[in-house]
């Protein structure tokens, strides 16, 4: 069921104990990345992905296999941390957040049910917003009996912030990350933050669908237009080509500086990782 698709280490890793780095865990739809991360340089020593079908989730046979494929997951790390990615999510306001309103709000609108969300907050432009994810229940579970300790946060907000940076000098900005199975957009007017949202795929005309109607719902199809993407996909794509066909201005991501990426990096493309580093750098 579980598939171990990427496997990166640093050569000398080993030379730093456990103490003094960082395990993160990205959990998504159809992918668990784990990242390490040396906590005084901030920089990234080993990269594992594995992939699974999103259709076949039991979410405790999927972590035990990742365990017992994962040469970082039972290492006692001075500290971790979980981020979630790509389940159903709404972005929420400060001034609606309040906790029984946001719950019936959230229960009318998707049908969610209160002990099953996940919450992140993130200032922008000295206003919280705060992030609200569902959370299938036997995943949501096994947090809290496994990783009870550990924080559970939002990818999307790290790739909010990423863009927010990145984007700072276009009116116009999209930032694109794809991974197996789905991608997440942040799209800024005015460097104002005008839309976060994560969608699965299977096919290159699912993609296109999608940011075709952002273009159409938000009459930007005459706007210039700055895009950066990065992630699971290859210049050779048709992927790659259907988006720049649809968007001239679309670039790869900036790449991070070279002490900060320790891993080998002669097996993929710079950009061929960068939403799992964007999560922890």
């Amino acid at each position: 069921m579980v598939e171990k698709e990427i496997s990166q280490y640093s050569l000398d890793r080993e030379e730093l104990a456990a103490i003094e780095k960082q395990l993160t865990i990205e959990v998504g739809l159809h992918y668990i990345a784990i990242i390490e991360v040396v906590t005084a340089s901030e920089s990234i020593t080993a990269v594992e992905l594995f992939t699974f079908n999103k259709f076949e989730h039991n979410w405790y046979q999927i972590f035990q296999e990742v365990r017992l494929q994962s040469i970082l997951f039972d290492i006692n790390y001075a500290s971790k941390q979980i981020f979630i990615n790509g389940f159903q999510q709404t972005i929420i306001p400060e001034k609606f957040y309040k906790n029984d309103l946001t719950h019936h709000f959230l229960q009318i609108l998707h049908g969610w049910k209160s002990n099953d969300l996940n919450y992140d907050g993130i200032y922008i432009q000295n206003k919280q917003i705060y992030i609200a994810s569902q959370l299938p229940a036997d995943l949501r579970q096994m947090f809290h009996v496994s990783f009870s300790e550990i924080p559970v946060y939002n990818s999307l907000r790290k790739q909010i912030e990423t863009a927010l940076k990145l984007g700072s000098e276009f009116q116009n900005y999209w930032h694109i990350q794809f991974y197996p199975g789905s991608f997440s957009i942040v799209s800024l007017q005015q460097q104002q933050l005008h839309l976060a949202e994560s969608y699965c795929y299977t096919c290159v005309e699912d993609i296109i669908f999608r940011l075709v109607s952002i273009l159409n719902t938000y009459n930007m199809q005459t706007l210039p237009l700055k895009v950066h993407i990065s992630g699971i996909l290859h210049e050779s794509d048709e992927m790659h080509t259907a988006i720049k066909k649809l968007i001239p201005d679309v670039q790869w991501q900036p790449g991070f500086k070279g002490e900060q990426i320790l891993i080998e990096k002669n097996y993929y493309p710079e950009h061929y990782l960068q939403p799992f580093f964007n999560v922890v750098l």
